[in-house]
């Protein structure tokens, strides 16, 4: 952390005001590249496995089986019941 304190310091002690420093690190390609880089892999590769994996394959079916067994619970039905239910597959 030393070390980006001290870069900093040492860029603002080259004349640059703090507004110029900002402007020039938005505006420099090198920078624009590699925060567009890094924006594609984030939200490709970690979004997409968050939601892809975690959300769609674990915590999707267990809020609709959760679901299935309160409204099950709510309407009195047996989902095992085959004269309720002869048309019910699981």
């Amino acid at each position: 952390m030393n070390i980006i304190v001290q870069l900093a310091a040492d860029s603002h002690g080259a004349g640059l005001s703090y507004w110029d420093e900002v402007w020039s690190i938005v505006l420099d390609p090198a920078h624009i590249t590699a925060e567009l880089l890094w924006n594609v892999v984030f939200d490709v590769f970690f979004v997409s496995l968050l939601y892809g994996i975690v959300f769609k394959r674990l915590m999707l079916p267990r809020l609709r089986r959760e679901i299935h067994r309160e409204i099950d619970e709510e309407h009195g039905i047996d989902p095992h019941d085959p004269i309720d239910h002869s048309d019910h597959k699981h």
